[in-house]
């Protein structure tokens, strides 16, 4: 049922994004980037939750007179930490998104942007393989000074409310609230 529901906005999107774009003006983006989650934190239920690493993806989509939009996909890992009264859990974790973004290119060497990530999966490596469900919201602005590099900042709100796992499936109560800062370097390519 959500793989179905996720295909639907994703076509949606994709529609969106191709009559949007000026064909004879527009040039396609295509945007490989690399960064480092330098902070992420959050607590649910009394637990207090830390984790840093990298993340890799890609960008696609249209620019146009310094407007941009498309779609982007990330994949992250990292060890994340769990702090509780009854001590400390550290458990292997790996992300993948999949969202639409929209940002504009100043012509002061700067950029922008926001995205949206309707579909955030985090699988976990413990014993019972639980997967997290959710979302997740991205401020970014780049410095595009560099010869054909961005160097980016990026502050992403995440929010996971569902869980499925070989013991079951359902809604996560109390939801998982986490704030992201990243730092990482980009390749905005336009052909």
């Amino acid at each position: 049922m959500g793989i179905c529901k996720n295909v639907k906005k994703l076509a949606l999107v994709l529609g969106v994004v191709f009559l949007s774009a000026q064909t004879a003006s527009a040039s396609l983006l295509i945007e490989p980037h690399i960064g480092y989650n330098l902070s992420g934190s959050g607590d649910a239920g009394g637990v207090e939750y830390d984790y840093n690493g990298p993340q890799l993806g890609a960008r696609i989509g249209w620019q146009n007179l310094g407007l941009m939009l498309g779609l982007d996909y990330t994949r992250s890992s990292y060890e994340q930490e769990a702090k509780n009264s009854a001590g400390t859990v550290k458990t292997d974790m790996t992300r993948n998104e999949i969202g639409v973004f929209a940002g504009y290119n100043f012509p002061i060497l700067l950029r922008a942007w926001g995205a949206y990530y309707f579909s955030n999966t985090t699988k976990s490596d413990n014993s019972i393989n639980t997967k997290h469900k959710g979302n997740t919201k991205e401020l970014g602005v780049g410095f595009t000074g560099l010869p054909f590099l961005s160097l980016n900042l990026m502050y992403r709100m995440v929010n996971f409310d569902e869980y499925e796992s070989s013991a079951g499936s359902g809604s996560l109560n109390p939801e998982r609230d986490f704030k992201e800062i990243v730092l990482g370097v980009s390749l905005p390519l336009t052909l």
